[in-house]
């Protein structure tokens, strides 16, 4: 065995044993198809921070392989294949769904991932803790919008604020630093206290209701469909707004795939960019549409769930002043140390904001 297989191989254990200390905002349902992709490079390796530029050309490597989520988020990767837009850019694709955010990294750099989606927190906390790692974000995906990610309490709850949280048990879908202890952390800060004056308890988004019911926990951080599902069917009620206030409108989702990728396929990744963008532009524009894809996209999500939820804001621009703003939180709150190189992860299509 070679030494850089050695290496490779060396960083998708550590990425798998980040899975529980990093979160993943996935929900735990299930989506599109799944399968193996073929021939994928990642690894380590750099490639220009600077935007692409203006790519063009057949792709090198035409059939591709996503990771997605089960979320609204990655609704815009069946966006981009029923409206035909990586066929018009020479791309054949296999998504393929997993079960944590974690995973898709796994993915890059066992071969099996061509690119992924990724919350943009877990990414740099990554990105910081594998040395070697080399990810790249290609393209934007989404922020968050009002009400959609919420820490839940049941409906005789006596909570009224973050504060009453102290000493209780409050479900998160992993332990450790992560996107729902990282909101907890900052909107704890006006009473003086954080994610260390509770007990965290692992519980999937999808377990939301059941975990409040049979009192495994006293709150609960969630997202969509099950803060809609959860308030419907057992009247659980929404404590506090976790991306509100300091992180309203806060960069939630993008795609990523490795330095050496683009390095040995541009034209792919530059053929993807301008794919998504294309979705993207579709999703921020056309609501409605969104809502049809949602039950397509995740098969467990009813036409009428996928018509009444919250939905995320779509992101058509990467830009590295949004990058920023996660990394400096995350540095904040001593996650990140504060010469973190984010500009080494940045690359955008053609075009984008620098």
């Amino acid at each position: 065995m070679n030494a850089s297989r050695i290496c490779r191989r060396a960083l998708v254990l550590a990425i798998a044993g980040l899975t529980v200390g990093i979160t993943a905002c996935s929900s735990g349902s299930s989506a599109t198809s799944t399968g193996t992709s073929t021939g994928t490079a990642a690894g380590s390796g750099t490639a220009s921070a600077s935007a692409s530029a203006a790519v063009t050309g057949a792709p090198e490597k035409p059939n591709i392989t996503i990771g997605v989520l089960p979320s609204a988020d990655s609704v815009t990767v069946q966006i981009a294949e029923d409206k035909g837009f990586f066929t018009q850019q020479g791309l054949n694709v296999k998504v393929v769904t997993e079960p944590t955010t974690n995973s898709g990294t796994t993915g890059l750099l066992s071969h099996t991932m061509d690119f992924t989606t990724e919350n943009y927190v877990g990414m740099f906390a990554q990105e910081q803790a594998v040395k070697g790692l080399n990810l790249k974000i290609v393209a934007d995906n989404s922020q968050t919008s009002p009400g959609l990610y919420v820490m839940l309490v049941a409906k005789d709850s006596p909570f009224k604020t973050l504060a009453d949280l102290k000493g209780k048990k409050v479900g998160f879908p992993a332990k450790g630093f992560n996107f729902g202890s990282m909101a907890a952390d900052i909107l704890m800060e006006p009473y003086h206290m954080s994610t260390a004056d509770f007990t965290t308890v692992q519980v999937p988004f999808s377990s939301a209701q059941q975990a409040l019911a049979t009192h495994q926990v006293d709150a609960i951080f969630t997202t969509e469909p099950f803060i809609t599902t959860s308030e419907a069917a057992a009247g659980d009620r929404v404590l506090v707004d976790m991306l509100s206030g300091p992180l309203a409108g806060f960069p939630t989702a993008c795609w990523g795939t490795t330095a050496s990728y683009v390095q040995q396929y541009p034209k792919t990744v530059a053929a993807f960019q301008r794919a998504m963008s294309e979705a993207t532009q579709v999703a921020s524009s056309n609501t409605s549409y969104v809502r049809s894809e949602l039950p397509k996209f995740i098969k467990t999500m009813k036409p009428g769930i996928a018509n009444v939820i919250t939905l995320p804001t779509y992101n058509t621009t990467l830009t590295l002043a949004r990058m920023q703003r996660v990394a400096s939180v995350i540095e904040r709150l001593n996650q990140l140390p504060k010469n973190f190189d984010v500009n080494s992860m940045f690359y955008p299509p053609a075009g984008s904001e620098g």
